[in-house]
């Protein structure tokens, strides 16, 4: 948003130069910047006076002028239809410099000495209309510099809001933002409306057939406007915001819109069908021509202002071509409403339709401003539009929208601030800023329609500390002091669990978690999933239930930009959908490896990941955050080969599943690569995280190792076998491993030999060769009669 420096000037009031208002404005969270000088430069031009003006005996168009300087008068030639004598102009007598054209010397034209230009706007780089030439206001001084006398010596001032601050939209808005930080008062505009006998409300009447979408709609009717320019103050107010001037009457609507924040209509009111204002929605593919002359196709979520025969504008964002204020125009119904928020975004968002007033209804407008605005735009039509404003106002408001009060604690501020700000303080702080305040123990805050935002007690503490001032707030490093927050159990776990799989050379990704629905159909037989409902591409359309396809998408990318040795982990959030409810969120971690290792040393090869390099990761996780022992069982899961498809165990607990992915899901993403991928559920695991340390003393007694070879089923797992010999065992048997798995000679077929390698401990005494051996027997005994197996010898 643009303003100039001196329109806030007239608002509030402040000695801080250009620079230094925008350096404080954006300290307290109003982001501003000078842009630079108002105008362009230019010198040498004065307030002149058109004494005599006759048509050039050669010209039909061009006209001999002689123009009073203050010091002298000059014959110049001037082919503006708007020039005649009396008229006070903007004059550039020779010698003078102007933005474009330069310096300006005495020339012969037609035969006619020209000493000097009369000047219009465009050549004085004030706007681009360069159709006539510029008409100064009578009470201006002959002779005096056309810069003092239209105060051209301004600043503009640019300011980069955040969405959240509609209220700043608007010269007050930011004056009262000044005036806050200055402890002054805001100047509001000032005027006294002079209403004629006539009723308004016997002119015309107002009703709202859908409240939802315009909660309120106000009208004033003014008669016999005469249309014409604007006076350059608001002129020059308007360039400063970067509007266009076009007549009188649109251009006041347009100031009190960059003065108070809120959007103004003026319509033809000659031009209605009836003396009736309704308010409704669109209807299903309704079309409508809007100001731009481009017909729009409306939906019924849309607004229109109709009256009460065919509409007339598009509620809260563009007027209507057959409504317009034109020259012939010479009564108007002045329009000042409140728009639903919601259905101005969606009503813009899908015409592709955008305005200074869709911005300000759409971030949200006041809606008890409404009369102000409407009464400041009628004075001024009064006064510069020769307008007679009909008595009162036709306000239809069917349900007020009052201001919302928050509780808010004065020690609460200074524990969050680390301040020691005074009760007294805080009120003169959020009274300066327009909210009402009660004293008490606790302090009941008012806040104004104005400031949509502001809807807790942290809100009002941030509306403290900013206009106290940020600066001022010291800063501290530590953690302390009442407001600490203690880090949560389930971030305390994560975070852990990233330090060990990073330390164990993983790298975490985090994926997308919108995956391709065609896809998952293939790879997990997966139909049914959470939607979403504008999504970018169909590729990316519906949420994951499995962190598989995200992760095949990833090992895809680096695979084909020559990344090979692929160990990735993610702790990501996966989305089961429920018929009757809300879908089921629950975060996972998921490991995956590819590839082979990057590393190569003199003595060895690159080694190719296999199962066993996952299932070590695993491993590594159970001993380090104590989960109890890994167990994998063989499972069907329809993404895994069929000779590698587990469902992983904790404890005794089922979390997950791990395997080698299929060809099949593989081939969706290219990667010819075997990928070797776990899932868990972390739900389960976080019942038994723990960050205490229990002490285990070294053993007081010695261990005896025993071996044991037995020949059994090829289809029997080793893990079956290992978990017998630990029942067997009972307390004697410390740890049991796996050292060797042998097929081939001396074997029979269909068979396989697994050599175990036995730990015996007692935590009482040293074991003897005899109590060993009784334990010994027993697990011979028992593994060789539950699996068939042969003590091999």
């Amino acid at each position: 948003m643009r303003l100039c420096y001196s329109w806030l000037k007239e608002l509030a009031d402040f000695d801080w130069d250009p620079e230094q208002l925008t350096d404080r404005l954006s300290l307290s969270g109003t982001e501003g910047k000078v842009s630079g000088p108002l105008f362009p430069d230019f010198s040498g031009v004065v307030v002149g006076k058109v004494e005599e003006c006759e048509p050039h005996p050669s010209s039909d168009t061009i006209k001999v002028c002689k123009v009073d300087t203050g010091s002298t008068v000059l014959t110049t030639l001037c082919g503006a239809p708007n020039v005649e004598a009396g008229l006070k102009v903007a004059f550039a007598a020779p010698g003078a410099k102007l933005p474009e054209i330069g310096a300006i010397a005495v020339v012969e034209k037609l035969g006619t000495k020209s000493e000097g230009m009369i000047c219009s706007e465009a050549e004085l780089g004030l706007s681009d209309d360069h159709s006539i030439i510029m008409e100064i206001d009578k009470s201006h001084k002959i002779g005096t510099s056309l810069r003092e006398a239209l105060e051209l010596n301004d600043w503009l001032l640019e300011f980069d809001l955040t969405a959240n601050r509609p209220d700043c939209l608007s010269a007050i808005g930011i004056a009262r933002e000044i005036a806050a930080l200055t402890n002054t008062k805001l100047s509001f505009p000032k005027f006294e409306l002079a209403e004629i006998e006539a009723a308004a409300a016997d002119h015309v009447q107002v009703e709202i057939d859908d409240p939802d979408l315009c909660p309120r709609y106000l009208a004033r009717v003014i008669k016999n406007i005469t249309i014409g320019q604007s006076p350059w103050w608001i002129k020059k107010k308007l360039y400063s915001a970067g509007i266009r001037s076009i007549n009188n009457v649109v251009d006041i609507t347009n100031l009190v819109l960059m003065e108070y924040g809120h959007p103004l209509h003026s319509f033809d009111f000659d031009l209605f069908s009836a003396p009736k204002v309704l308010v409704r929605a669109a209807g299903k593919n309704e079309k409508f021509v809007t100001l731009d002359e481009v017909e729009r196709t409306l939906t019924d979520e849309m607004v229109v202002i109709t009256d009460s025969v065919k509409a007339v504008a598009l509620g809260g964002i563009m007027g209507g071509l057959q409504s317009e204020v034109s020259n012939r125009t010479e009564n108007v119904l002045l329009e000042s409403a409140y728009f639903n928020s919601r259905a101005i975004r969606k009503a813009s968002k899908k015409l592709g339709l955008s305005s200074e007033s869709q911005i300000r209804f759409e971030k949200g407008a006041d809606p008890n401003i409404v009369p102000d605005a409407c009464d400041r735009a009628a004075w001024l039509m009064q006064e510069y539009a020769g307008g007679k404003v009909l008595a009162g106002r036709v306000d239809c408001y069917p349900k007020k929208i009052e201001p919302v009060g928050i509780k808010l604690r004065p020690t609460r501020v200074d524990q969050i601030l680390a301040t020691e700000l005074s009760s007294p303080q805080m009120i003169d702080i959020l009274s300066s800023l327009g909210f009402g305040v009660k004293t008490g123990k606790e302090l009941d805050v008012t806040v104004p329609t104005f400031r949509p935002d502001v809807t807790r007690e942290i809100d009002l503490i941030e509306e403290i500390a900013r206009v106290y001032g940020l600066d001022r707030i010291k800063t501290s490093m530590s953690a302390g002091g009442p407001l600490v927050t203690t880090e949560r159990p389930d971030d305390r776990f994560d975070q852990a669990l990233k330090t060990v799989l990073t330390s164990m050379g993983c790298v975490e990704a985090l994926t997308n978690t919108l995956i391709d629905p065609a896809k998952d159909k293939i790879i997990s037989n997966l139909e049914n999933h959470v939607r979403v409902l504008n999504p970018v591409s169909v590729e990316l359309s519906v949420l994951r239930q499995n962190c598989l396809l995200s992760f095949l998408n990833i090992i895809s990318y680096n695979l084909n930009r020559k990344k090979s040795d692929i160990g990735f982990f993610e702790i990501g959030r996966v989305f089961i959908p429920s018929e009757n409810e809300l879908p089921s969120e629950k975060i996972k971690l998921a490991l995956a490896v590819c590839g082979r290792e990057e590393t190569v040393g003199w003595d060895k090869g690159r080694a190719v990941y296999d199962f066993f390099d996952l299932k070590g990761v695993l491993q590594s996780l159970a001993t380090e955050f104590r989960f109890g022992e890994l167990k994998i069982k063989p499972e069907k899961h329809i993404f895994f080969e069929k000779a590698t498809s587990f469902d992983l165990y904790f404890g005794g607990e089922l979390c997950g599943f791990c395997g080698e992915v299929a060809g099949n899901a593989r081939e969706q993403y290219d990667v010819e690569m075997p990928v070797f991928y776990a899932e868990i559920d972390l739900s389960v695991l976080l019942s038994s995280f723990s960050e205490d340390r229990v002490f285990v003393p070294v053993p007081k007694y010695p261990s005896s190792l025993r071996d044991i070879a037995l020949v059994l089923n090829r289809d029997v797992p080793a893990e079956d076998v290992r978990e017998e010999i630990v029942v067997s065992g009972g307390e004697l048997v410390t740890k049991v491993v796996l050292f060797d798995v042998y097929e081939g000679k001396q074997i029979p077929k269909g068979k396989k030999s697994l050599a175990f390698n036995i730990e015996y401990r007692s935590n009482e005494k040293t074991l003897t060769d005899e109590e060993i051996d009784i334990a010994h027997n027993r697990i011979v005994d028992r593994v060789s009669e539950k699996f068939s197996a042969e003590l091999r010898t």
